[in-house]
């Protein structure tokens, strides 16, 4: 909301200001932080980004959580800040069309010294003067036909643009930092996967060398299970590049570094893996009330309507009021031949119109102006068209992928508990002798097979789910999370 200042508290800020200014050019260099700190008082810094208020800055030695990652991305993230800093810019776009709703007022005050001479019948004439006139000026429209109106409408409808879009990127920045946390903790469970793969490897390779020693397992046996080993301690050392690679991806989504020392806390407790409920139709219908960027798109056709209506405005007169006020001090000295004499005197010249003023031709840029606003008003239409669209799209698509998400987590579950039990039988009878190293190591690695499908399969329904969150236009974020998306 703009400060309101008294009549004569508004002169002397505005005195103290144009002060402030020509100090820039004056003061000492130990003094320009103090007077930055000063300039950041009077129009604002990017401390002003609301979602940084209260959020702590990042700490290496701290373990965070998804929420606790959320609050960093949005206090932190350049993308959401830019989104924000535009909004800003859009909210000063609204004062500055208001403007011309108040008098201008200007000061000018030309003052010095000049001579020369007039020649006239009796001969020249030379003069040297001495001058000072301060003049105020003041402008004051009075009546536009819809021209500052309309200017305003356009500002107020990109500044809800602006703040919708802001809404979208937080929405973004925080699916973007839900999509690389949760592929970051199925690496690391996949990454337990390989290294108990690898025991279990070890485990084997020991027990046909035992075998081997008492005349029950062959060389190529043996070499079987070495070979097992070896793309055991592969998979632990592809498994761990996995690891560093999706923590680099929630580093940077967060907005640090990617090798930024950040540590990533795995969850207490596996969250549940709820059904989608409520029907498709109705999930659309809700997208497309609540998508802040289908929003965006339907301010920016309101934008579009008025840049018309301004544009239509123009073939109208303006009716404004100008006057003056001109104090003219003076010091004359003249000389014509012998003669010669000096003259001091002040006087004053107030002045004020009434001026209408009327554009009757302009070569028809006027008529080809209310064409372009036309035709981009039905651009902004048609893009709004397009977004929808997209909206019910991104919802169907995101609605099945998540159904099919789901099915692929129970598919991996069954197929986890089932592995675990073919390979202890399996194990049990090559104990005994009564199944071969091919046979076991073939089970082996369907185990190995079954628990990074289980990790990738719940990584990949949790991400579903948050697609879909996203393309629903939905702010959800984990309990514990305290930022709200902010508006102008």
């Amino acid at each position: 909301m703009p400060l309101k200042l008294p009549h004569q508290s508004r002169i002397i800020a505005g005195m103290a200001l144009v002060i402030a200014i020509q100090s820039l050019f004056t003061l000492p260099p130990a003094s320009a932080k103090n007077e930055s700190a000063a300039f950041n008082a009077v129009f604002g810094s990017e401390k002003s980004f609301p979602l940084s208020d209260h959020i702590g800055t990042f700490d290496q030695n701290r373990s965070y959580e998804l929420s606790s990652l959320i609050e960093l991305s949005l206090a932190n993230n350049p993308y959401t800040r830019s989104a924000w800093f535009n909004a800003l810019a859009s909210s000063a776009a609204v004062g500055q069309a208001k403007a011309p709703y108040y008098p201008k007022v200007t000061f000018r005050a030309p003052g010095g010294f000049d001579s020369g001479y007039a020649p006239v019948q009796s001969g020249p004439v030379h003069f040297q003067r001495t001058s000072i006139n301060p003049t105020f000026n003041l402008e004051y429209l009075l009546l536009d036909f819809g021209r500052r109106s309309a200017d305003v409408r356009n500002t107020v409808a990109l500044l809800e643009a602006a703040n919708l879009e802001f809404s979208r990127k937080v929405q973004s920045t925080v699916f973007s930092v839900q999509q690389s946390y949760f592929a970051h903790t199925a690496s690391l469970i996949q990454r337990d996967a390989a290294a108990a793969n690898l025991e279990l490897s070890k485990t084997i390779l020991a027990m046909v060398e035992d075998q081997k020693k008492v005349g029950l397992a062959t060389q190529p046996a043996l070499l079987v299970a070495q070979k097992t080993l070896a793309q055991a301690q592969f998979d632990v050392a592809d498994a761990e590049r996995n690891v560093l690679v999706t923590l680099g991806n929630v580093r940077t989504a967060v907005g640090l570094d990617a090798n930024a020392p950040l540590k990533v806390a795995l969850p207490a407790v596996s969250p549940p893996l709820e059904p989608i409920s409520g029907k498709v139709d109705d999930l659309i219908n809700s997208a497309i009330a609540r998508r802040p960027d289908l929003a965006a798109k339907i301010a920016d056709i309101r934008a579009r309507r008025a840049s018309t209506d301004r544009a239509l405005a123009d073939f109208m007169p303006t009716v404004s009021l100008e006057g003056s006020y001109q104090n003219h001090t003076y010091n004359y000295s003249a000389q014509q031949g012998t003669n010669s004499g000096t003259f001091d005197g002040n006087h004053v010249y107030p002045s004020g119109f009434i001026v209408m003023s009327w554009d009757l031709f302009d070569g028809f840029e006027r008529v080809e102006k209310v064409k372009k606003r036309r035709a981009e008003e039905a651009v902004a239409r048609a893009d709004a068209e397009s977004t929808r669209l997209e909206t019910t799209r991104d919802v169907w698509t995101d609605y099945n992928n998540s159904l099919k998400a789901r099915k692929r987590v129970e598919y991996a579950t069954s197929l986890l508990a089932s592995a675990k039990e073919n390979f202890a039988s399996m194990e049990a009878a090559f104990k005994n002798g009564l199944a071969t190293i091919t046979e076991l190591i073939s089970l082996q690695s369907a185990l190995a097979t079954a628990r990074f499908e289980q990790a990738g399969a719940q990584a990949d329904y949790l991400t579903s789910l948050a697609s879909l969150s996203l393309a629903m236009g939905q702010f959800s974020t984990p309990a514990g999370t305290k930022v709200q998306p902010a508006r102008l």
